[in-house]
């Protein structure tokens, strides 16, 4: 009988404990307090949406602004882009425009030349730093414009300009100079007494400035004379902070606009800089699934360039939204009825 009952204790003891599981880690989606549409853009789309029609249809010399989603929309509205003056007036077009981006004063006399009308949707904020660079170069100055070379804004900067002595770059191995002013030797070739540096308006602060430090020491030796113009955009800068407080939240971050949208491109190095893998998409089926795979129960950090229209924003949140992310309360930015943008 006493058998019996240690036997029957002994069974009752290697029972398992119950088990307490954990629940699931929330996996949210965390938006950057700010992102999108910036006011120049949103100014540029105002005068071409306002101009255009069916009937009077308008060619922007490029792209309106950098996003694809916008410019597929705009044809609608009459809105198609062109590479030059002589192809819009080849296809029928009455009416060009300049891009938010800007242009050299060339576009307005071809247009003239041309007998077509000229719509200007360039940013004030890179209005400015054309009138700088020709205040600049009137100032003896030799202009560096920081930025890419290719890009419509630096080209138009170099454009107004109007001088041999300029150039844009990015790195000090793009410049025209590989020695400090003073140095002596075969092959070497010095800065001029006086340069100044401004910058492409949708650039990073932190790479312009290390930029501008090695400049500085090619240009000061033997009475150099060096000048700085921060014109980095107040919206991008904006963007940029935003995306820095964003990062310490999440695992991964999406940087959202078009792939030639430099701003955007900014945001992903940022983004990375700051330690948390980022990439810049375009759309959703740009997300691979080896990102959120190897996220785990991490949370994605959405911020999105000054091109970057609202919907499109929401397009990628409500598809990982679908994916099982907690998608963020009250959208992706507040609601303020008596908003009203300021140009």
């Amino acid at each position: 009988m006493a058998t019996a009952q240690a036997s029957s204790l002994t069974l009752r003891s290697k029972e398992p404990a119950p088990r307490t599981v954990e629940p699931a880690r929330e996996r949210k989606i965390v938006v950057a307090e700010e992102l999108g549409y910036c006011w120049g853009v949103r100014r540029a789309l105002d005068i071409i949406q306002e101009a255009a029609s069916p009937e009077q249809r308008i060619a922007p010399i490029g792209d309106i602004i950098h996003n694809p989603q916008v410019v597929e929309r705009l044809r609608d509205s009459g809105v198609e882009g062109a590479t030059s003056v002589d192809e819009a007036k080849g296809r029928g077009f009455q009416r060009v425009a300049i891009t938010a981006h800007g242009m050299g004063p060339h576009l307005a006399v071809e247009a003239e030349s041309s007998g077509m009308e000229l719509v200007d949707t360039t940013c004030p904020l890179v209005v400015k730093v054309q009138r700088l660079g020709q205040k600049l170069v009137r100032q003896g100055y030799f202009l560096v414009v920081y930025g890419d070379s290719w890009h419509p804004e630096v080209k138009g900067i170099l454009a107004w300009a109007n001088t041999s002595k300029s150039c844009a770059a990015k790195h000090v191995e793009d410049l025209p100079w590989n020695a400090a002013r003073g140095e002596k030797g075969e092959g070497k070739v010095v800065p001029p007494r006086k340069v100044a540096l401004v910058s492409q308006t949708t650039k990073n602060i932190a790479e312009l400035m290390a930029f501008s430090n090695e400049l500085q020491r090619m240009v000061m030796p033997e009475g150099g004379e060096f000048r700085l113009c921060n014109t980095i955009c107040e919206p991008t800068t904006e963007r940029q902070n935003a995306l820095k407080k964003l990062a310490d939240q999440v695992h991964l971050i999406l940087a959202i606009g078009g792939k030639k949208s430099s701003n955007t491109a900014r945001l992903a190095e940022v983004g990375i800089q700051q330690g948390v893998q980022s990439y810049h998409i375009e759309r959703p089926e740009d997300i691979k699934d080896e990102w959120l795979a190897d996220l785990g129960d991490g949370n994605v950090g959405i911020t999105a360039g000054a091109s970057t229209p609202d919907d499109v924003i929401e397009g990628i949140v409500a598809w990982l939204a679908e994916r099982g992310y907690t998608p963020p309360e009250g959208g992706i930015r507040p609601i303020d009825p008596d908003y009203v943008p300021a140009f």
